[in-house]
């Protein structure tokens, strides 16, 4: 989490009302927006990642493929695909599939208060993960998904988001 990035902040209907930067943002639980991505293979596995145990914010957890901040004066969609590239290496389009005001979640006297933007991406290509900002990546089907969200190991928003996903998914039965 670069604590200097600068971020729009945005009111409860997700307006421009000001910027600030990222650790301000959640020193003081200031709302602002993020996007998560969450990566399909064609044979229906999903990639999810451990973030760096560095990070100030839930370290060594798991979480959804991509996740990160939408920049000041950056949209949701080049916010997805600068992320995935970033953490990832992976160069793919993105699918919206909702944007969801998150309940404020608290860690270690930090305040994440966030519009979330949920996309789909689908590749089959490598990863090539960003060392600073992840442990590592894996692939897991239908029963690890649901073993994950029940672990403890994924994170809240996480869950929340994931949920999402498998209710929304493109391609679904």
């Amino acid at each position: 989490m670069g604590g200097d990035e600068r971020v729009d902040l945005v009111d409860e209907g997700d307006s421009v009302v000001g910027t600030s930067t990222l650790g301000e943002c959640v020193k003081r639980g200031l709302l602002h927006r993020a996007v998560a991505v969450v990566v399909s293979r064609s044979d229906g596995k999903i990639l999810l990642q451990q973030r760096s145990r560095g990070d100030l914010w839930q370290p060594g957890m798991w979480t959804l493929s991509c996740t990160g901040h939408v920049r000041e004066g950056e949209t949701y969609g080049e916010a997805a695909v600068r992320e995935l590239a970033e953490e990832l290496g992976l160069h793919s389009s993105v699918l919206g599939l909702g944007k969801y005001l998150l309940p404020p979640m608290r860690e270690g006297g930090l305040v994440e208060r966030e519009w979330v933007s949920l996309f789909a991406a689908s590749s089959d290509a490598p990863t090539r993960i960003d060392p600073v900002e992840l442990e590592s990546v894996r692939e897991f089907d239908g029963p690890g998904l649901n073993a994950m969200m029940d672990s403890g190991e994924l994170t809240q928003d996480g869950v929340l988001l994931l949920r999402k996903y498998l209710r929304l998914r493109p391609g679904r039965g």
